[in-house]
Parts: structure tokens; C-alpha cells; sequence
């Protein structure tokens, strides 16, 4: 039975950023086949957020969507606000909203870097450090980072976009060392080429095809059923002496 406002404190609560499509729907899914009641935070699509919902119904688990944009504090604290009065806890939030950007270096402008970094850098800073505070209360949680093999590789197309993931690294080390003694876990989850209406795209090209080909090992892009299956792991009690560290699920594009 789906219950909107179920009693608080009675099951475990994920919320997804970027959850209404690609990577983000296949973790709503993961983690609502694991039993998590799951929020599916989205930007601005309330149509597909739905559509990820009615999904979730579909196959027993429990779900709402919520409009947050995650550059924006007061969105993300009325977002959590929404949870912690509904749900009374938050046991696993996702940083899986990211944009991307494939444009010459020498043409980015600063209006592009702050974009891309307001989201994908800035974000995960917004949304960590808030959820800290109900995280730290109930003494238990797990943040789980999306990076991506761009921000340990670089990319030449992709700067701004590289840059921010790695910050995404670097910040998931410093907030599981904040969270430690709290209870509170933070780890990190680098996908390499994964095949999603974002990447379809370039994939099929002759320039993908190429790069699957020459620096891809496993000779693949990946599913995202595979990066959300870690996800599941990584907010399960089976990773409970995990934290700190960055998983890459890239089919051998980078070895770190």
C-alpha cells in the first residue's frame, strides 16, 4: 500500500537529485527495489519526475517527486524541510544532479564555468552541508557523490565540466572526514561513458565509436542499471565500513 505521509521514523528515505531521468531514474529504481521510500528531486521536468514515480508505484515501492534546483540554498532547504516534516529522516541522499557542456576551451566564457560549477560543484557543497544537519541528529546516513572519469581524466571538451567533478572528489573526501565520527558516511561514484539519452548521441558516432574502441578496455559504453546497482550497494548496510572512497565504474577508460 503507497502512503503519501507514512509515519515518521517507519522506513528508510532516499532522495536522488536529478532523479527524473538516465543514471538518476535507474538509482530511484535501485534503491526503490531495495526498499527505500525515494524522493525524486528534479530541475524542471515535472512530467518525467512523475513518470519516475509511477515507475517506482509499479513495482511496489514507495515515491514522491519534489522541484529543487540544487544551485539554490533556499530550494534545497525547502526541499529538505519537505522530507525531514513528512519523513522525519533522511537515511541516503544522492548528488546526482550534473550538467554538461562539450565546447572549445579557448570559446568558454564565464558565464559557462559558473553555470557548470553552480551545479555540479556548488550543489553537492549546498545539499551535503544541509543534509548534514539531519543526518548528524538521527547519528546515522550515507551521501553518495556522482562524479564522473572526466574530473580524473580531464577533458579537452569538457573543462569546466572535468573541473567540477573533480572537486566533486575532493569534496566527498572532505565531508567523510567531517561525518565519521557522526555516524555518517560519504563516498563517491565515477562513471565512465554510460549510455543515456545524454551520451546516445555522441556513443553512435564515429568519433564514440572510436573512443569505445581505443580507450575503453571492456570495449562497451556502460548501462546505467550498472552505476545504480553501486549506488544500491554503497547505501546498503553491506558498505558500512566504506567511506571516503571513489568506485569507478567504467569498463577500464581510466585505472585509479
Amino acid at each position: 500500500m503507497y502512503f503519501e505521509n507514512p509515519p515518521k521514523k517507519t522506513r528508510k528515505i532516499a532522495v536522488v537529485t536529478g532523479g527524473s531521468r538516465g543514471l538518476g531514474e535507474a538509482m530511484c529504481l535501485a534503491l526503490g527495489k531495495s526498499g527505500f521510500l525515494t524522493v525524486v528531486a528534479y530541475r524542471s521536468d515535472a512530467a518525467a519526475a512523475e513518470k519516475v514515480v509511477s515507475e517506482l508505484h509499479q513495482i511496489g515501492a514507495e515515491a514522491v517527486s519534489f522541484q529543487v534546483d540544487v544551485s539554490k540554498r533556499d530550494s534545497v532547504e525547502s526541499m529538505l524541510s519537505y522530507v525531514d516534516e513528512n519523513y522525519g529522516r533522511v537515511d541516503v541522499f544522492v548528488n546526482n544532479a550534473g550538467i554538461l557542456q562539450q565546447k572549445d576551451w579557448a570559446t568558454i566564457t564565464d558565464d559557462d564555468w559558473d553555470r557548470i560549477l553552480d551545479v555540479n560543484l556548488k550543489g553537492v557543497f549546498i545539499c551535503s552541508q544541509l543534509v548534514f544537519a539531519i543526518m548528524l541528529r538521527q547519528k546515522s546516513g550515507s551521501i553518495i557523490n556522482i562524479a564522473s572519469s572526466g574530473g580524473q581524466l580531464g577533458g579537452t571538451l569538457a573543462v569546466p565540466y572535468s573541473a567540477s567533478k573533480a572537486g566533486v572528489i575532493s569534496l566527498t573526501k572532505s565531508f567523510a572526514r567531517l561525518g565519521a565520527g557522526h555516524g555518517i558516511r560519504v563516498n563517491c561514484v565515477s562513471p565512465g561513458l554510460i549510455e543515456t539519452e545524454m551520451t546516445r548521441e555522441e556513443i553512435h558516432s564515429e568519433v564514440g565509436h572510436a573512443k569505445i574502441q581505443q580507450q575503453i578496455l571492456l570495449r562497451r559504453p556502460g548501462r546505467p542499471e550498472e552505476v545504480a546497482s553501486i549506488v544500491s550497494f554503497l547505501a546498503s548496510d553491506g558498505a558500512s565500513y566504506l567511506t571516503g572512497q571513489t568506485i569507478n565504474p567504467n569498463g577500464g577508460i581510466y585505472l585509479g
